[in-house]
């Protein structure tokens, strides 16, 4: 049972399936607007370059680079 619900908080890289777009690591049950072209991406539709996940807590997930 534990490896089932840590297989649930693992992210995903959500890639756009229209333009190519890399959007945003997220949870599989995620659904996010490209604001390329506009299109709804899901799990099910996003384009798979490669099959990697990340913990939901990893500190490799950036959101914003603070650099300047």
């Amino acid at each position: 049972m534990k490896k089932r619900r840590q297989e649930t908080l693992l992210q995903v890289e959500f890639i756009c399936p229209g333009c190519g777009r890399h959007l945003a690591w997220a949870l599989p049950g995620a659904v996010l607007k490209c604001p390329g072209c506009g299109k709804w991406v899901s799990n099910a539709n996003r384009k798979q370059e490669y099959s990697v996940y990340l913990p939901s807590d990893s500190e490799q997930t950036v959101l914003f680079n603070e650099e300047e």
